[in-house]
């Protein structure tokens, strides 16, 4: 009797831990997609990166911070949310030179759920 409940114990943790997989693994904003892409180069250096995810955004936790190759931080404007794509963050930029350049975004979803992420982009 005791083997057949710790098999059923096993089969009911085992189910629950499969059942709990896919609401992990779609629990967080995903970046779907930026411009200038990760590890792109570009001719012309842009006046805005902007950032699509997977999942609506708080726009006051959501931020996006870039640095040249030196480390030194580029402009002080702040990330918005796009009112029209609440999925999309922009981040107005100043003139940038030729060089590497590197993007930390956070941002927090609308279901409170945070992630973040880094890339590099190039500007001949």
């Amino acid at each position: 009797m005791k083997a057949l409940n710790q098999k059923w114990l096993a089969s009911v943790a085992a189910a629950a831990a499969i059942a709990l997989v896919p609401a992990a693994a779609f629990a967080h904003g995903k970046l779907e997609s930026a411009e200038p892409a990760a590890g792109s180069t570009v001719d012309a250096a842009p006046d805005a990166l902007r950032l699509t995810f997977n999942e609506d955004l708080e726009s006051t936790f959501s931020t996006i911070k870039v640095t040249d190759a030196s480390g030194a931080p580029v402009g002080k404007e702040k990330a918005k949310v796009d009112p029209s794509n609440r999925r999309v963050l922009t981040l107005a930029v100043p003139k940038l030179s030729s060089g590497s350049y590197s993007v930390q975004w956070a941002v927090m979803t609308q279901d409170a759920h945070k992630t973040k992420g880094t890339y590099a982009f190039k500007v001949k």
